[in-house]
């Protein structure tokens, strides 16, 4: 039973996405309430019955988020390009690749990682996507920790949420 709920700080900035067993611990807690728009719920049936569990928490103190830096890691960057070749749009047998080639300079940041599939990488080799002609699906970038939790979500659950998400947030993931 997959039922995310978003985790909003009390200052209603999104803070993550969490599984409905700990939403429902924080509202039992009374760590949590539900914020002052209406919110879709998810159903929850239970010894004692059917429980109404809504899909946006809002935390009653304010918890302080140090700035995190998230690593490109192999997963972060398929996560960030939804496990699809940023060259061709296939699914299947993924690789990274560095846009600028190592060999050529090219480092291993956020805007220098693509998500590539086997025969893509191949045929790109050492060089710019320009000189083989083969221009990116989707710009890369350095996503935000929101942008990292919702890389791992149905882009349906995201549109019921996009009131909760500043534009440029949902803008990116979408493109």
């Amino acid at each position: 039973m997959d039922r995310p709920v978003l985790l909003l700080n009390s200052s209603e900035e999104v803070l993550r996405v969490i599984d409905w067993r700990r939403a429902i611990r924080l509202l039992f807690q009374n760590k949590a309430v539900i914020p002052y728009t209406k919110t879709d719920t998810y159903d929850i049936e239970s010894t004692q019955g059917r429980f109404s569990l809504p899909r946006v928490l809002r935390l009653v103190d304010y918890v302080h988020t140090p700035f995190k830096n998230s690593n490109p890691t192999r997963r972060n960057v398929f996560n960030r390009d939804r496990w699809t070749c940023q060259y061709c749009g296939s699914k299947s047998k993924l690789t990274l690749d560095h846009v600028h080639p190592r060999s050529r300079g090219g480092d291993s940041s956020w805007t220098n990682l693509v998500a590539a599939c086997e025969s893509c990488n191949c045929k790109k080799s050492n060089h710019t996507p320009k000189e083989c002609g083969m221009p990116l699906i989707r710009k890369p970038f350095k996503p935000t920790v929101v942008q990292m939790h919702l890389a791992r979500l149905d882009p349906k659950i995201i549109q019921e949420w996009k009131d909760w998400f500043p534009d440029c947030e949902i803008r990116k993931m979408r493109a």
